[in-house]
């Protein structure tokens, strides 16, 4: 069984591999026949899918949101690829394991491999002098493995597998090398809050395939989820003195900058604006490289609503 990945699909070719199903939707043609509209996507990009015959047959071997097995050949619509699916199944390891399948291997990751992560991030911590460094490794220990899985977000900054543990590294190294240029900075204080900042995702966001919020993520948010997670283990140690807890609560809590970002307060001592913007200097850098990173234009990009203009590729 040759698999082939969206990345190296030819027009014309006919195509068998394993992919998400981000999207699915049943339609009617203008004639009145049922079809399948289908988002397909692998660790490699992402196409657009139509099933035109035995749509019957195959609607309720899937849904949105499952690996599925297809069977197509690769056209084009409006100059862009598109996939007519021939056949479509759930995919299962036990099922499809003998030929390759792992639901890992369709998710796009960083680039650096998720050990290394880790150990820079544990490079980080140590760092840090007790007792602070006891409670981040009290957290990061609890949700050891989701923190060197899961995305950063569901669809904005680093929403890819590993993109969370890839944040906080790069974060953490960026401020260790910035803080020498500010020496009445309290570095600890400052590396406790960037590790812990979103610590509230673990819990806001879910473990499916193509990741979303959970109830609790929709209902209280990652940065309240997250200021409860520190204070239960600050609860638990014991030995934090009371004014550090505060202030690290505030930068959970303010860092993303202002109510109308989603904070509940603005930042409002030195180290909790230090945190705001090498969070948010990390998060923008990664957005504008995706976005021209995707963009299919050759000079400029199409019009980026996030950045309410169109960005320079050259």
């Amino acid at each position: 069984m040759k698999l082939t990945q969206i990345t190296d699909f030819k027009l014309g070719r006919s195509i068998q591999g394993f992919f998400i199903c981000k999207e699915k939707h049943l339609r009617f043609t203008r004639n009145g026949d049922l079809y399948l509209d289908l988002l397909l996507s692998d660790a490699t990009g992402v196409i657009q899918g139509k099933m035109w015959d035995l749509v019957d047959e195959f609607q309720d071997r899937f849904n949105g949101g499952d690996p599925v097995a297809v069977k197509g050949k690769v056209g084009e619509f409006n100059e862009l690829q598109q996939l007519t699916v021939t056949q479509i199944n759930l995919a299962s390891s036990h099922q499809y394991g003998k030929y390759g399948f792992s639901p890992e291997l369709l998710l796009k990751s960083v680039d650096e491999p998720l050990d290394e992560l880790w150990s820079r991030l544990l490079k980080i911590l140590k760092s840090i002098k007790k007792p602070l460094r006891d409670l981040v490794s009290a957290i990061i220990n609890e949700y050891a493995e989701k923190i060197r899985t899961m995305p950063a977000s569901v669809n904005h900054h680093h929403p890819v597998r590993g993109g969370f543990l890839k944040h906080l590294v790069t974060t953490g190294e960026m401020a260790s090398d910035l803080l020498r240029h500010y020496p009445a900075l309290n570095s600890d204080l400052i590396l406790v809050g960037i590790i812990l900042h979103d610590i509230g995702k673990v819990k806001s966001i879910n473990d499916d395939l193509i990741p979303s919020h959970t109830d609790v993520g929709k209902l209280i948010g990652h940065i309240v989820i997250g200021r409860d997670i520190v204070m239960e283990a600050a609860r638990a140690s014991g030995n934090i003195p009371q004014e550090t807890l505060i202030k690290l609560e505030h930068i959970i809590l303010s860092h993303q900058g202002s109510p109308e970002k989603g904070s509940a307060i603005l930042p409002k001592f030195p180290e909790a604006l230090f945190v705001h913007y090498i969070d948010q200097l990390d998060g923008r850098i990664t957005l504008i490289l995706d976005a021209i990173e995707k963009d299919p234009n050759t000079n400029w990009t199409g019009y980026q609503s996030i950045f309410k203009s169109e960005l320079y590729k050259k």
